[in-house]
């Protein structure tokens, strides 16, 4: 009995020896982004979808009452294109907003996947319906913190 005690002892000192490292599999990079008109934060009511260019991958699908996003970005490229759609009664536009960045590889552990941190070098827009894109934070890795600003033209422009 108290050989087998011991054993159960020891085993519960040996696993609490291990060192176990908390790789962050809940944390994502992702590009933080908000809507701006006049100055104030805004929020889309028209049903909007994001792509990766024109027919690539859709980031967003038909999202409504939308006021922030979260993107990722690539992994390889210096520049990503992402095309903003907005669709509601009667209309439809299109504007293309392209992130300029730089790539950088996080790692944190042997025991967890390397994952990619990016540093935003500038962001540009066709003005179709975004006047301006504002970077706000330009890294871009596990926080929630917002990276750009999207500001929409108002009546007046």
């Amino acid at each position: 009995m108290k050989l087998r005690l011991f054993l159960i002892l020891s085993g519960f000192l040996l696993l609490a020896a291990c060192e176990s490292y908390d790789c962050t599999l809940y944390n994502t990079v992702a590009l933080n982004c908000s809507f701006y008109k006049d100055g104030e934060r805004v929020t889309v009511d028209d049903t909007l979808t994001i792509t990766v260019g024109r027919n690539g991958p859709v980031l967003l699908n038909q999202s409504v009452w939308t006021s922030t996003l979260r993107l990722p970005l690539s992994y390889q490229q210096d520049e990503d294109t992402l095309v903003f759609s907005i669709k509601g009664d009667g209309y439809f536009v299109r504007d293309t907003v392209w992130v300029a960045k730089t790539n950088q590889v996080h790692y944190e552990s042997p025991d967890c996947p390397t994952k990619m941190f990016h540093s935003i070098q500038g962001a540009r827009s066709t003005h179709m319906f975004i006047k301006d894109v504002t970077i706000t934070k330009s890294s871009v890795d596990y926080e929630t913190t917002e990276n750009l600003q999207i500001h929409f033209l108002s009546a007046s422009d």
